[in-house]
């Protein structure tokens, strides 16, 4: 019965929402609108963000930066078509106070026109409701073994293993349950789930060392990747499949630099999972994510410019920005506020 009602989970994924035009186009646009953007600070970057958005369903954090940067350029007709953008493809309103820079600098005069926006144009996000609840009682469990066992006991890799023969399934029809398969984790949707389920909240009495957080402005559905970043071998055991998940715009291209570099650092000579039996990859691909983490064995980090060189090569062959580009980024959001990066590291 389990085997079945499985089956018509992923059946319901693969037919709704398998997305027929590859995604490689868009991020060379995309791409191509965040060089333009921090080399020149000027217009010039609209006419690619345009022909990505009218090319594929945008990834959310797309057209919110090129809202904030329509707001940074004082053109509040573009910056009023991102955001109209945004929503249309379900984003929360809470999400909009992710960024320093419109916090700042505009709240709260901009919240009026920022609600008026929502309440036009804002739309839930076309999901498979029951293989967004079967992901979020996966990540429910993964999270109640981990706190009462301390994420290795065997109840908990057992744990792990199933749901990773969940994600398998998922890979194998071509799609990776992330943003455009389920949307965004949102408080709201946990909210949801505890109620129609009868669960608690893990961490409500845990103590928040962030006062303002909120689930809507990480922009990402975070725990199909925590499942797989816990795994030493998933990613180097289903690379090819991962990455036409990145293709067809089922995981972004950072998430898949992110996996793969985390598959090097964190591996282990001797896992304590029975399940995890492979053998530390042959190639050490470095996309100069991570900093250099002086535990580690081995290194995925190198500024010099062979290290650079390196590692641009390597983002270019997943679609990824380059590294120069990022730089950029991460010192634009240190001066003014932008919010540029919604992923598991707030670095290039």
């Amino acid at each position: 019965m389990k085997n079945y009602v499985l089956g018509l989970l992923l059946v319901a994924a693969f037919n709704v929402f398998s997305q027929d035009k590859s995604y490689v186009e868009y991020y060379k646009l995309v791409n191509k609108a965040e060089e333009e953007f921090v080399l020149k600070m000027d217009s010039s970057c609209f006419m690619y963000y345009d022909r990505a958005f009218a090319l594929n369903k945008p990834f959310l954090k797309d057209p919110y930066i090129a809202a904030q940067i329509a707001l940074y350029l004082n053109d509040s007709l573009r910056f009023r078509n991102y955001l109209a953008i945004a929503f249309k493809n379900g984003m929360p309103l809470k999400s909009v106070t992710a960024s320093k820079f419109i916090q700042e600098r505009y709240y709260p005069e901009l919240y009026k026109t920022v609600a008026r926006l929502y309440k036009q144009f804002g739309r839930q996000p076309n999901v498979d409701k029951a293989l967004l609840e079967q992901i979020c009682v996966m990540c429910y469990q993964s999270d109640s073994l981990k706190l009462k066992t301390g994420g290795d006991s065997q109840q908990f890799h057992q744990n792990e293993n199933k749901t990773r023969e969940f994600l398998i399934e998922l890979l194998n029809k071509g799609v990776f349950p992330n943003e455009h398969l389920l949307g965004i984790k949102t408080t709201e949707m946990w909210t949801e789930f505890y109620k129609k389920t009868g669960r608690k909240d893990l961490y409500a009495d845990m103590p928040m060392t962030d006062t303002q957080y909120s689930e809507e402005c990480e922009l990402r559905l975070k725990c199909p990747m925590n499942i797989v970043l816990h795994s030493q071998c998933f990613f180097q055991q289903n690379k090819r499949a991962l990455f036409k998940a990145v293709e067809m715009g089922y995981l972004h291209p950072k998430d898949y630099g992110i996996l793969e570099e985390k598959s090097i650092l964190w591996f282990k000579e001797k896992s304590t999972n029975p399940a995890e039996t492979c053998q530390f990859p042959k190639e050490i691909v470095s996309y100069n994510i991570f900093g250099f983490d002086p535990q580690s064995k081995v290194q995925t980090y190198d500024v010099t410019a062979e290290g650079i060189q390196r590692a641009d090569a390597n983002r270019a062959k997943i679609h990824m920005q380059k590294f120069s580009v990022d730089k950029r980024k991460k010192e634009l959001e240190e001066k003014y506020g932008f919010a540029f990066f919604f992923d598991f590291v707030d670095r290039p």
